[in-house]
């Protein structure tokens, strides 16, 4: 079960800092040093159900990252009224500079609101 809850009908629209979690860094693993410089990274992230079926494809964005280091914006264009109740997943796919790689996975509960 995920403690990650989303309601079925809101806005998707998330914000996240990506960091360096490499153990060899000397800053704590909280400390905002670790924010990565997202500039001329390409991303692209899909949240599916756990069976792999696609249920959005979401727009990311890296924000300013002279005042914003490290945070990108993740939304869904489209509605999410009829995306499908229980554990839905998604991961954000960054490339640059010919190297491809993927964040952890964040799996989430979607419910319908009350």
């Amino acid at each position: 079960m995920s403690n990650h809850v989303f309601k079925r009908g809101d806005t998707f629209n998330l914000n996240l800092q990506l960091v360096d979690m490499d153990d060899a860094l000397q800053y704590p693993a909280n400390d905002v040093r670790r924010a990565i410089d997202l500039t001329g990274y390409t991303f692209t992230s899909q949240v599916k159900t756990l069976d792999g079926t696609a249920v959005a494809t979401l727009t990311c964005a890296a924000l300013s990252q002279s005042t914003q280091k490290g945070w990108l914006n993740i939304k869904s264009g489209t509605s999410t009224a009829t995306w499908p109740l229980g554990l839905c997943q998604m991961d954000i796919k960054a490339v640059v500079g010919g190297v491809t790689q993927h964040t952890e996975t964040l799996t989430f509960q979607v419910i319908d609101g009350v």
